[in-house]
């Protein structure tokens, strides 16, 4: 494969004194991040210090001459590294040492400055990795977002994590920023917001407005951050991201990370496929279909996602791409084991762009002709077959259905004792996992329930539930999921819906993972942001009982 950098400007023409000045940031920045670990211990000479660092490369800066674009941004972003020493760790007299803190007084789920840096550029050969999701500015979106966030803070993923909010209003637009600045961006340097204009409209053949599709925000919202983001960009003379090798990364907002996700995966022990193998799937569940390689990694021309289970139902509508175009000409097979995919979707931003323009040019189309949840993703799906681009589907990297037979993650979350699994999920998941593996998302975008009163749904959660005042979820029994309790009663309903013992487990496991880290979220909010408030910390938001 051509190196696409070469049809960027400017390349093969690099000066010595360029050269040198390249050199010399990349010395100073090695040497920032080894002396903020000395700065932590010694507080009482960090003001001073860092007031020097700034003023000394704010000298280095504006020897750099017009053009040094790679090396002006460089220190830039070092400026913000030490920057942010005071911001994130100035000493916190309202902290209090309990259970959750670490040894220096902070949250166990806190980072230090040097551990934050650290997480900056940790994929394969330190490529950076970028995280995004989209948003509507609803309240009901707004705690996702922050949960979101704070569940990769608890995991320690790498990379910046970034929320596409889009159409907010411009009350809504001074909400979400100072709630950004006050909640969010204090945890992490690596944690962005993008707003965008309004993208969910559906228009007729004359532009008039006939309806709403949220999902549009989606793939709209992904393109405009991609050619305005902060940390983003695209080059006007070669329509490529400026950023083409960083890994990016696309979820949804319901979305809770169990383990960090990277852009390789080359162990078989956390890496399967999934699906029957008489549908094309599982033909080597340690190599790649199209290279035949030992290992997934997500390099330019080789995307991975999360396997769907729509099959090839997507071809329907290929032909919205053009008659001619190469989406209509994937076999049934091929369209099952390589475009079935869905979120978590991760390329190299060079590959998501181009996969952007196209989603947006399509899936208007598509909903045109299947105006349901779906259309944004078969869009995605036929965009992807448009552009030759293949996905190494992996079944491992997410669950979500408990009902279904493969093609999710759920081999890992079965393998579990089950006489224990809601004590594991509530309390224990995430404090030792050494001997455990786990998928790496939890998407809870289904209604999970055992028994009588166990129950979990997005929907019914309070908005308000990351306040000072708001209570706490009532914890389920611990006994759910070890075979006692094969069915569940729908809230409001007379009708009992039967499990086998597998399908009991894994309710068990969604329903305490999310009360479990909701409870520990919601708790970490007030220990942040409620001292001298009264809180409430009682355990009784009963999510069976709450009204639809």
């Amino acid at each position: 494969m051509n190196n696409p950098y070469s049809t960027r400007r400017g390349v093969g023409r690099t000066s010595n004194a360029t050269k040198f000045l390249l050199i010399l940031a990349s010395i100073i920045g090695i040497w920032l991040v080894a002396i903020s670990s000395y700065l932590r211990k010694n507080p009482e000479i960090e003001s001073k210090f860092t007031s020097d660092i700034l003023k000394e490369e704010q000298i280095i800066a504006n020897k750099l001459s017009k053009g040094k674009l790679r090396a002006k941004e460089f220190l830039h972003h070092k400026k913000d590294d030490i920057s942010n020493i005071k911001l994130l760790h100035k000493k916190d007299d309202n902290y209090k040492k309990d259970e959750s803190s670490n040894n220096n007084g902070r949250h166990k789920w806190e980072l230090s400055a040097s551990e934050d840096l650290a997480l900056r550029t940790t994929g394969p050969d330190d490529t950076p990795i970028h995280i995004v999701f989209s948003t509507d500015c609803s309240p009901y979106q707004h705690w996702q977002s922050y949960a979101l966030f704070l569940s990769t803070l608890k995991i320690r993923q790498p990379g910046r994590i970034t929320r596409i909010a889009s159409g907010c209003t411009e009350e809504e637009e001074l909400s979400i920023r100072k709630w950004h600045d006050d909640h969010i961006a204090i945890l992490s340097s690596r944690f962005g917001l993008h707003l965008t204009p309004h993208f969910s409209s559906v228009k007729d053949e004359s532009g008039k407005k006939v309806g709403d599709y949220e999902f549009f925000n989606k793939p709209f919202g992904l393109l405009h951050w991609m050619e305005h983001g902060e940390h983003m960009g695209v080059d006007p003379d070669t329509n490529q991201p400026f950023r083409h090798d960083t890994i990016i990364i696309l979820l949804d907002p319901d979305q809770m990370l169990m383990r960090p996700i990277t852009g390789t995966f080359q162990s078989s022990d956390t890496v399967f496929r999934g699906g029957p193998k008489d549908k094309g799937f599982n033909i080597d569940t340690e190599r790649t279909y199209k290279d035949n390689e030992s290992s997934f990694v997500v390099r330019h021309g080789r995307p991975l996602s999360q396997e769907f289970g729509f099959g090839n139902s997507w071809q329907q509508f290929a032909e919205v791409a053009g008659k001619e175009s190469p989406a209509t000409k994937v076999t049934p097979t091929e369209a099952r084991r390589s475009y079935a995919v869905g979120p978590p979707y991760i390329a190299t931003a060079l590959d998501m762009h181009a996969i952007a323009q196209k989603w947006v040019e399509f899936v208007p189309l598509v909903h045109s002709l299947f105006p349901e949840l779906m259309a944004e993703m078969y869009a995605f799906s036929i965009a992807s077959a448009h552009l030759e681009l293949p996905h190494q589907l992996v079944g491992s990297l997410m669950i979500s259905d408990t009902n279904t037979d493969g093609g999710e993650g759920w081999k890992w979350i079965d393998a579990l004792p089950a006489d224990n699994i809601c004590d594991f999920a509530l309390n224990k998941m995430g404090d030792d996992m050494s001997h455990t593996t786990l998928p790496s998302v939890l998407h809870f975008c289904q209604r999970y329930g055992v028994g009588d009163k166990a129950f979990f749904a997005k929907k019914k959660l309070p908005t308000n539930f990351f306040s000072c005042e708001s209570p706490l979820i009532e914890e389920p029994s611990m006994d759910i999921g070890s075979g006692k309790y094969l069915y569940r009663k729908p809230p409001f309903l007379d009708t009992i819906v039967k499990y086998s013992a597998t399908q009991e487990k894994r309710e068990a496991f969604a329903i305490c993972s999310m009360t479990g880290f909701l409870n520990q979220a919601a708790l970490f909010f007030k220990r942040k942001h409620c001292d001298g408030i009264k809180i409430n910390v009682k355990k009784e938001i009963s999510m069976h009982d709450l009204p639809e």
